[in-house]
Formats: C-alpha cells, structure tokens, sequence
C-alpha cells in the first residue's frame, strides 16, 4: 500500500433539478463570467471553453430554472449584451452560499475521521445523463385519458403549453398527476421548424436566438420560448435556417416528448 500521500476527503457539489444537474461550481463560474463581461465569447474564452459549450450550459440552466438566468438584450447606453436577470444574480449567490457550508462539512469530516479518506459517496453525482438536448422543467396542467393513451399537457409558462402522449402505464409508474413536477425531454432531430403554425400538429412559438452549422450542411438552431426555455433544432439543411430574431415555430409530435421525474 502507497502511504507516500495523505488521504483527503473531497466532494463534487451539485444543485440538480429532478434527475438532471442543474448547477455547478463551472456553470456558477460561467454565470459569474458573463455578469462581468456581458459576452458569452468572452466569457467562454476566459474559462477555455468553446462556444457552443458555453450555450449548451446557458440552455440547460435557463430550460431547468423557474425562470431565466441569463437574456440577451440590445441597445441602451452600454451596446446591449449577454445580461444576469435578478433572478440569475440570487441564484449565482445561494449556490456560492451553499458551495460554503458544504466546503465546511468536507471540513469537519475530514477532522473527525482522519485515518478514513476516501468517502466515496461524496464524490458522486447522483444524475441521469441522457442524449435528448432539450430538457424543459414544466409542472402538469391536465391528463386526458384515451383508452390506453394519456395526452398529459405540460405548462412551461408564460402561457406556454407542451402535450407528450403517454400510455395509462406510464402515467401510474410516474404517478402524474395536476401540479406534478417533471422534465420534458425531446431529442433536436425531432424537432421540425415551420415558418407558420401547423395545424396537423402542435407548434410552439418562438424566436430563433442562436444558428450554428457546419461544414456538412447541417445546422443546429435555438429558439427562445416566451417561456424563456431554450428549444434546440437539428436541420439537415442549413439553407433552411430561417434569420436571426426572426419568429419561428417548433412542431413537436406529442410521441416524441419523453416524461421524467423523481421520486
């Protein structure tokens, strides 16, 4: 046995959201980054992150938050930018307040059990990583029943509403029910986006915030719901992209939506 190093108690501190992680000493860093610089470019490189990592992170915080961390907004006497919302301000400082006290608890377990240095426990992170992009937090407005099928609509806020089909099964072993917590999961690829509503299926307005493509021809888009959840789009034409700002709907099969919770 290598007795060379002392053995040291260390954790990960995570803030989650059902099974999906939320908050992080690196996603608090990027916030903390943004507030001062106003970019999100700049505040990626400074963390030696690329771009697009930098938004998938801002995605998957303000589609899991009641309310969105982080807006972009224009003009005015400093040139718009990237912004905090007040909202992001008092998150940024009750994860820093808890990132404290949980330092604190290593602390003192470390003291009281010096010969006991690997706590395994405290250096997990108890999530569900999944591959579906767009996880939008949402609280169950209504179930309606037909036959083995349930339509459960979802409310986003702000009015913004979202069906996922499910079968009677599923319902009981999520045990949903009216005011249920829970995350709505959609893969990018099965997303379509329409100029205009479609009446065959349900569409979600928005506006296209945010267009990546690549040397293939595909493209990946993001649209901000009034919600202020984040819908990202994969296309495989990047000709079909539609411009900057511009008013757009996701159409979404109710069959795509995947329901989660926690117990």
């Amino acid at each position: 046995m290598n007795n060379s190093s002392k053995l040291e108690v260390h954790g990960r501190f995570w803030v989650e959201r059902g099974p999906h992680a939320f908050l992080g000493r690196g996603r608090v860093d990027l916030l903390e980054k943004i507030n001062a610089s106003h970019s999100i470019a700049e505040a990626a490189r400074q963390l030696g992150m690329s771009y697009k990592t930098a938004w998938d992170m801002i995605n998957a915080m303000n589609n899991l938050a009641d309310q969105p961390l982080v807006v972009r907004v224009k003009g005015g006497r400093q040139g718009g930018g990237t912004v905090l919302t007040d909202y992001g301000q008092q998150v940024i400082a009750n994860y820093r307040a808890m990132e404290q006290e949980y330092e604190a608890m290593l602390a003192t377990l470390e003291r009281r059990y010096p010969h006991f240095g690997q706590l395994q426990a405290l250096d997990r992170r108890l999530q569900l990583r999944t591959s579906a992009r767009n996880q939008l937090a949402a609280t169950v407005r209504e179930l309606h029943t037909h036959g083995q099928r349930v339509i459960a609509e979802l409310d986003l806020g702000a009015e913004t509403s979202l069906q996922a089909q499910l079968t009677r099964a599923s319902v009981e072993a999520l045990d949903l029910s009216p005011g249920r917590q829970v995350v709505a999961l959609i893969k990018a690829p099965a997303i379509a986006l329409s100029a205009s509503p479609d009446a065959k299926t349900q569409t979600l307005r928005g506006t296209v915030r945010h267009i990546e493509t690549d040397d293939e021809g595909h493209a990946e888009i993001t649209v901000v719901l009034p919600s202020g959840h984040h819908l990202i789009i994969a296309l495989d034409r990047a000709a079909e992209c539609p411009p900057l700002e511009a008013e757009a709907f996701a159409v979404i099969d109710p069959r795509q939506v995947i329901v989660a919770v926690t117990d």
